[in-house]
Parts: C-alpha cells; structure tokens; sequence
C-alpha cells in the first residue's frame, strides 16, 4: 500500500504477509534463461522476417508507385500548362470597337528588341451618372471604367511584358423620346 492510504484493518497474519511483500526485491534474470528467450526471438524474426522489430523497408514495391505517380504528374502538367510553354504558340489580338492608347512607355519598348503582342481593353464596371438635359433632347450621362493590357515580348531572350493601367470614361447616350 501506499503512504497516501491509511493501513485497513487487517488481522495480523494478513499484515505481517503485507509487509513481506512490500520487502521483495525482483532478482535478475538467470544468464541460462536470458540466452534461451534471445534464441527463441532469433529463431522467430528468421523464419518471420516481417515481424522483426526493424524489418528492412521493401523499395522495389515503392519504385514503381512512384514512377507512374512522376508521369502522371507531368502528364497533367503538359495538357494544363502545355500551350503557355511553347514559345511557338502565336498569341491571338482581339480587336475592339475602341481605340487604346498606348502609354508613354511603348516608345522606349519600341527602341529595343520587344515587339507588341497585343493591346486591349476590358469593361470592368459600368455605372449611371443621371439624366442630362442637352439642346438634342434628355441624354443619360453613363460612366465606365475599363482595364487596358498591353503586352511586348523580345524574341531573342524570351522575355515577356505584361502593362495593366486603369482607365475611364464618360459617356453620354441619347434616350428615346416619344
């Protein structure tokens, strides 16, 4: 028993048996005995060398696995990604019904080796400015914000610009009268 509990009532055969077993001390093992148990294991782990405590990591299972995860792997990257990493691929301009105005920079990119890819607008977003009274009739002032992307590419280094600007515009629309 601990030192925390306090001794149960207990005849005096049942005590002294207590405090004999409190005084044992455990014995080392005997070299005989401790031999035949690691002749024992050792017979085991031979004929079951998969139950050992260190069996040996089976790579010719893994080799493959891995293989065909690698192919895999670069196979889905060439179907993804193929297209933007051939240099070859001619880059398709849209047009637009407006004109865009190049940036100052488009000078000095001009003077070196890049050469313009494309220019192009997109409408971001679109908002009512109110009615406007003009000597036509009612007009619905309509302001748009729009997002240019011009894009030069050199040939000989393989280097590609990318030049965003923000741009907007007020436009004003005729409304139909009756």
């Amino acid at each position: 028993m601990s030192e925390n509990f306090p001794e149960p009532d207990l005849p005096e055969s049942d005590q002294e048996l207590e405090s004999l077993l409190k005084n044992l001390q455990p014995n080392p093992l005997e070299f005989d005995l401790l031999r035949a148990l690691e002749d024992d294991c050792e017979q085991i782990f031979s004929e079951h060398p998969s139950r050992g405590p260190e069996a040996p990591l089976k790579w010719h299972r893994l080799i493959p696995l891995a293989l065909v995860g690698t192919f895999g792997m670069l196979a889905y990257a060439s179907f993804h990604y193929g297209p933007h990493l051939n240099p070859s691929h001619e880059a398709v301009v849209a047009e637009s019904s407006t004109s865009i105005q190049a940036p100052a920079m488009v000078s000095s990119l001009e003077a070196g080796h890049f050469q313009p890819v494309s220019a192009q607008g997109f409408l971001v977003n679109s908002s009512s400015g109110g009615l406007v009274e003009t000597e036509e009739g009612p007009r619905e002032k309509m302001k748009l914000e729009y997002r240019d992307a011009y894009h030069w590419h050199d040939p000989e280094t393989g280097t590609s610009i990318r030049y965003f600007q923000p741009r907007s515009e007020e436009v004003i629309i005729p409304l139909p009268t009756d």
